[in-house]
């Protein structure tokens, strides 16, 4: 990890750009391409050390204001080419280590099946509508189906069985300048007509069509989606009626539901006595051509520490939310260094999957109840409490993650990304 010119100051300062790296870093630009490299070149928008809390307002359709107090530090790294980990085609190439997973790494890499493909290819994933009444569904399927075959695979096998699985917020990305912007959603109308409590009222107007939401740009800064304190926030929110923001308010409305996860579920997980996790299923939603444009990397969660990560409270209209953005392992940091690193120095592990396509998704783990972060530790990947219980390895709590430009095939002429991140939330039965 090499440090670049670090910005300076405080107050407000504007959200960063990905950039490229320096010619002189990229890669040979052979025509075998990434899925037969072991790695490429990047730069990711850390934050300095120096930089302590920073915040943001968020309006309703899901748009950031400007930011205060985040002192930019971008960061040459390398990034690991994932599918190396995986075998199949290039299984002459395979790295000797096993597969990325959620409970170890905090993300790994899922293939269609063929009822889920033959769902989501027919949705318009910019209409609100259809991806919560339909692929919702889908990605509940496909993250029970990824936590049964890990449990059934993995040391963990004795860890009680997971209870539900709720799809429960979504955002659209895009590259493409022209298509960010509104996405229209024709529920909305029985949301105006609701009262606080998440009841209806004996208003019966609707309108045909209401703005809801942004097609949002890709995130290309170093951060994690949930802290401490916002996953049991969230969690027990999704135990209440919708807020104003809530995508799935309309829906719950329409159909007389109070909340997304019955109460004295989530209670029991707040009190300990149940697992929760929150986890995003990433998808590529061009069916016409692979993520070039900018693919996003995950950060190994066991090479990440407590000491990485910096406070983002993010202010909506009636709550306050907060994730982390990170800065650079501080053994590594320091660009006034002129000595080479040695090889004892702690470095963040990045890795992607070049070339993903509409036939895969990225399940990303962003909180964990029982990850070892999670439980006070300083890192995750040593035994807590949980694991001794349940003679499992020691779990990740979450990964950090970004998008980049990958110079090995982010080319003028390279088609945009257009993306789709589906929030889940998984309770587990009781761990008796």
């Amino acid at each position: 990890m090499t440090a670049l010119a670090a910005g300076r100051g405080s107050g407000t300062s504007s959200w960063p750009s990905m950039q490229r790296p320096p010619a002189d870093e990229e890669n040979d630009g052979s025509s075998s391409g990434p899925t037969r490299k072991g790695s490429t070149t990047a730069i990711m928008n850390y934050v300095s050390p120096e930089t302590t809390e920073i915040s943001t307002r968020r309006d309703l359709g899901g748009s950031d204001s400007t930011l205060v107090g985040a002192i930019w530090n971008p960061t040459l790294v390398k990034v690991a080419n994932a599918r190396l980990l995986m075998g199949g085609e290039e299984e002459e190439e395979k790295d000797n280590r096993r597969r990325m997973t959620l409970d170890a790494n905090g993300f790994e890499l899922w293939a269609n099946t063929e009822r889920d493909e033959a769902t989501f290819r027919n949705i318009d994933f910019s209409d609100q509508d259809r991806v919560v009444d339909d692929y919702y569904k889908t990605c509940e399927r496909l993250v029970s189906d990824a936590i049964m075959s890990q449990t059934q695979t993995s040391t963990n096998a004795s860890s009680p069985p997971i209870a539900c699985v709720c799809a429960f917020d979504h955002n659209v990305r895009s590259s493409d300048k022209a298509s960010v912007g509104k996405i229209s959603s024709t529920h909305v109308a029985a949301d105006n007509n609701a009262n606080e409590d998440g009841k209806k009222s004996n208003n019966n107007n609707k309108s045909a069509t209401t703005t809801t939401a942004q097609v949002q740009n890709p995130a290309g800064l170093v951060h994690a989606d949930y802290t401490k304190t916002s996953a049991p926030r969230r969690l027990h929110d999704l135990s209440n009626p919708p807020k104003l923001n809530d995508v799935l308010r309309p829906k719950l409305i329409a159909e007389n539901r109070r909340s997304p996860l019955d109460p004295t579920m989530v209670q029991e997980a707040l009190e300990g006595k149940r697992r929760y996790s929150f986890i995003n299923v990433w998808r590529s939603v061009d069916a016409e051509h692979p993520v070039k444009n900018p693919p996003l990397a995950c950060i190994d969660a066991a090479t990440a520490s407590v000491d990485d990560l910096r406070m983002f409270k993010i202010h909506y209209v009636d709550r306050v939310g907060e994730n982390y953005f990170v800065c650079p392992p501080s053994t590594s940091s320091s660009p006034s260094s002129s000595s080479s690193p040695s090889s004892s120095e702690r470095r963040h592990s990045w890795y992607y999957y070049p070339d993903m396509t509409i036939q895969e998704a990225l399940l990303l783990k962003q909180w964990d109840s029982v990850g070892g972060m999670a439980c006070g530790a300083q890192s995750d990947g040593a035994k807590n409490d949980h694991d001794v219980q349940h003679g499992s390895d020691g779990l990740s709590t979450f990964t950090i993650h970004s998008a980049f430009i990958d110079p090995s095939i982010c080319r003028e002429e390279s088609p945009p990304r257009k993306s789709i991140e589906v929030r889940c939330a998984v309770i587990w039965e009781k761990d008796i």
